[in-house]
């Protein structure tokens, strides 16, 4: 009897695991919606560091387009800077434009290193 006891606790802590982990989906595609994709990568995260098994394939996907939509935002809006500093008739403003880029270009690198370590 001791056991059962034991077996329905680990399916309960289980169930409550899982419980917790679709809300964490469902609000990671929420957030793919919203087009908050910081905010998809932080909730896929928590569900990858709150696993011990291996994350199903619909996880993996899903911080897969996150990562590349978080990404590729913050590499357009570099590119556009860029081009802005570049350009002759924006001379006197190429300094703030330098600022600006590099500002990007850490948001960028901490992204990429949060999804390293993530992954």
């Amino acid at each position: 009897p001791g056991c059962d006891i034991f077996e329905n606790n680990s399916n309960f802590i289980k169930l409550k695991i899982q419980t917790k982990m679709e809300k964490k989906i469902f609000m990671a595609r929420v957030a793919d919606q919203s087009e908050r994709y910081e905010d998809m990568v932080d909730f896929l995260k928590d569900i990858i560091e709150d696993t011990s098994e291996d994350v199903s394939m619909d996880v993996k996907n899903l911080l897969s387009v996150g990562f590349k939509n978080l990404i590729s935002s913050q590499r357009s809006a570099y590119k556009t800077v860029q081009a802005i500093e570049q350009n002759k008739k924006y001379a006197e403003y190429s300094s703030d434009c330098a600022e600006y880029k590099e500002k990007i270009s850490k948001e960028l690198e901490t992204n990429c290193k949060k999804v390293i370590d993530i992954v």
